[in-house]
């Protein structure tokens, strides 16, 4: 064993060792609250005793949205609206939101067709024709392919009462349907994104703020400048938060989890989702990201044993075993059953697909790829304005 490699090898396998102790940490103090058991758990607190929008930007229907969008729908909240926005006239989430009007007619659901652009990022874009129509202060963000419980509202909302708090975030679980490649991005979210995510915000403060839920009064918005300087960020959802920090407010994450369910057909399909997700984090955390090398322990210090001898193969081993209790005790959190080898898998791809993501310009998003500037700002391409 060379000591000029040999050193440097063993000092960032123990890095790796660290990493999986302070996640098995992180994850035995967590107690998230899930879809399926938010009825047992308090929280009635309103949002001041006002009514919620939620602002659901629509693209097309890959087969799960009317049961996503109607999980909205039956919320246990005295006064809320969900407006759902599409920018072509004959996108199919139209249809779906017609038959939840249907079904719901008592409950305030409704659409807005808009071709506003007012900058790069199609789904801000879609954003901008919603909040045109939002009645309420108190707004509430959220993906298409999120599916909530029935006191979601009320876990969010009793959360944003704290008058520091500028936006409230939070984690979401990745639910495959019946294809390989889902499995293994479903495995990469919950085995590795999701227990960084949570290490980082116990570190503090928490940075994190994702698009699964954004939740905010409208005067914050409008003092960050509104949707139009979100405009041309990929990471739209991250600077939402970052700019609200500015202010000198926090970005909470909530322990409410929703879901959301992948769908990857194919190989491609699970690259191109991956790429454009590590190349989100490099745009907005570029130290960060290129640490994160250190959330893959069992790649990383595989590709490191040989350079350590003996030691190589005990660090290996230990590797693996707490890998193994961190894959079990997040599932177990999760309620979740994913596959071991599965996961280990996606975190063996995503160690390239960090790699990848370092030299990265272009990323594939809707049907449209995207060039990457170095400040994360977006320029469309290819029908990108769709």
């Amino acid at each position: 064993m060379c000591w000029w490699i040999g050193g440097p090898a063993a000092l960032l396998s123990l890095a790796a060792v660290v990493y999986l102790l302070m996640a098995l940490r992180a994850i035995a103090r967590w107690h998230p609250i899930l879809p399926e058991r938010d009825a047992t758990v308090g929280g009635d607190i309103l949002c001041d005793g006002l009514g919620v929008s939620v602002l659901k930007p629509l693209h097309g229907d890959e087969g799960n949205l009317y049961a996503a969008l109607r999980s909205f729908c039956v919320q246990d909240y005295p006064a809320f609206e969900v407006v759902f926005g599409v920018q072509h006239p004959d996108d199919p989430a139209i249809a779906v939101v017609q038959q939840l009007q249907a079904e719901f007619p008592a409950l305030a659901l409704r659409w807005v067709c808009t071709e506003a652009h007012i900058g790069s990022n199609p789904k801000v874009n879609n954003l901008a024709g919603i909040f045109a129509v939002c009645r309420y202060d108190t707004l509430v963000i959220s993906d298409a392919d999120i599916s909530v419980g029935p006191r979601y509202l009320r876990q969010i909302c009793a959360s944003l009462q704290n008058r520091n708090v500028g936006v409230v975030t939070c984690l979401y679980r990745a639910r495959p349907v019946a294809t390989f490649w889902s499995r293994v991005l479903a495995g990469q979210v919950n085995d590795l994104f999701l227990p960084s995510v949570l290490l980082a915000a116990r570190l503090g403060p928490n940075i994190f703020c994702g698009g699964a839920t954004m939740a905010l009064r409208r005067r914050t918005l409008e003092a960050v400048g509104g949707l139009p300087r979100l405009a041309n960020q990929l990471a739209d959802d991250y600077w939402l938060g970052a700019y609200s920090r500015q202010l000198g407010q926090a970005t909470l994450l909530a322990d409410y989890v929703v879901d959301t369910e992948v769908r990857e057909a194919n190989f491609r399909a699970f690259y191109q989702h991956a790429l454009r997700w590590s190349r989100t984090t490099r745009s907005v955390q570029p130290l960060g990201h290129t640490f994160s090398f250190l959330t893959y322990p069992l790649p990383l210090v595989l590709l490191l044993a040989p350079w350590m001898g003996l030691w190589g193969g005990v660090a290996l081993g230990v590797v693996l075993l707490l890998r193994l209790v961190y894959h079990r005790q997040i599932m177990h959190k999760l309620g979740a059953d994913g596959s071991f080898g599965v996961a280990l898998l996606g975190e063996f791809l995503g160690l390239w697909i960090w790699f990848h993501a370092l030299f990265a310009r272009h990323v594939a998003w809707r049907g449209s790829q995207f060039a990457i500037a170095a400040d994360g700002r977006m320029d469309g391409h290819d029908g990108a304005k769709r």
